[in-house]
């Protein structure tokens, strides 16, 4: 995991204060109000640390696209999050306690993706990169720790003080991988000496880290097989497993991952894509038909939580679809896609 030293978290705290005006603007859009934002605190915080906290929250889990396309958090109190689609609907005092109705839930999906434009026009100003955002999720509950954490070991939690006029002061909260801030970091003499010394030497290709990765992972636990017959389909063949006798459990799986394992994740099978211009969706209609970027026959995609993970075809079981798998991504392809933020 990358070490963060109290140095680098003194700039991270010196580059987190400049994105601030840009999510105050993005929030005084969104609530309707003027809201000034000021940092608060960054440290690192401990992925044990993360998996213990329980309290309910209002979360967005966004990624932008290239260059930095590791997955990061906002998060707020379920009743920070009342009192802000209160702000948001045009409603003063309402009930703090009321449970958020899925009304709720979708104005504010809308009010934080419009935070998060704010947070990539601020880095954008920062850095000079352009940050699309290349998707964003809000729901409500415990908190739900992102399995690119896992590959760091820890997180930078940033804390923004939110104050609003006649009301009590808020924290907004982000959840950043440490590898994530020390590259928007500026280059100089914030960085250990080690990591200098490596930009000096040739740059590793993705061949090699999916190599690094591969090796330390360990490719027969997940091994990638192209062929339907080794996967046991149709009743014929059978799945090799590697014999796992004296292995423990740091040796089946990369160091801090067997601490998520039990972290619900989202699978969805993807028949096809197209992209349509928006006067071309208001015309849709019962009926109308809309062709797909798959050929007939082509595998469909199995993705988890966004990222391709294998391939198979559709049959039905009973009355329910299904997915029969017969190509499965490589656990180093797998991994490195998380830090790439591939999602196909």
């Amino acid at each position: 995991m990358p070490d963060v030293s109290a140095k680098q978290i003194t700039a991270a705290q010196t580059f987190f204060r400049k994105v601030c005006p840009s999510l105050g603007t993005a929030l005084n859009e969104q609530l309707n109000s003027e809201a000034t934002v000021d940092l608060l605190d960054v440290r690192v915080v401990s992925l044990a640390e993360l998996l213990e906290r329980q309290d309910h929250v209002l979360q967005t889990l966004f990624t932008f696209s290239h260059p930095e396309g590791s997955e990061r958090v906002f998060l707020v109190p379920e009743e920070t999050a009342r009192l802000y689609v209160d702000l948001m609907e045009g409603i003063s005092g309402a009930d703090s306690t009321e449970p958020l109705t899925d009304a709720n839930i979708d104005t504010l999906t809308a009010g934080m993706t419009g935070l998060v434009r704010g947070f990539s026009l601020g880095l954008h100003e920062l850095t000079g990169d352009h940050y699309d955002i290349e998707s964003s999720s809000t729901h409500t509950g415990a908190l739900t720790v992102p399995p690119v954490f896992a590959l760091d070991g820890n997180a930078v939690e940033v804390q923004f003080a939110i104050s609003i006029p006649d009301l009590p002061d808020t924290v907004l909260t982000g959840l950043f991988t440490a590898t994530l801030v020390l590259d928007l970091l500026p280059p100089g003499d914030i960085r250990p000496a080690a990591e200098a010394a490596a930009d000096e030497t040739e740059p590793l290709s993705e061949d090699d880290v999916a190599a690094m990765l591969s090796e330390a992972i360990g490719d027969d636990f997940g091994e990638e097989s192209g062929s339907a017959s080794r996967l046991g389909v149709g009743g014929q063949g059978s799945i090799p497993f590697a014999d796992l006798s004296g292995r423990t459990a740091d040796m089946i799986h990369p160091r801090g991952l067997e601490m998520i394992l039990d972290i619900p994740l989202d699978v969805t099978v993807e028949l096809g894509r197209v992209r349509m211009l928006i006067k071309d969706v208001l015309e849709l209609s019962s009926g109308s038909i809309i062709e797909l970027d798959r050929v007939a026959g082509e595998p469909v995609d199995l993705l988890v939580n966004g990222r391709l993970v294998a391939k198979g075809e559709v049959v039905v079981i009973e009355d329910n679809f299904g997915i029969r798998i017969t190509e499965i991504v490589s656990p180093a392809e797998r991994v490195a896609g998380l830090g790439r933020g591939d999602r196909r």
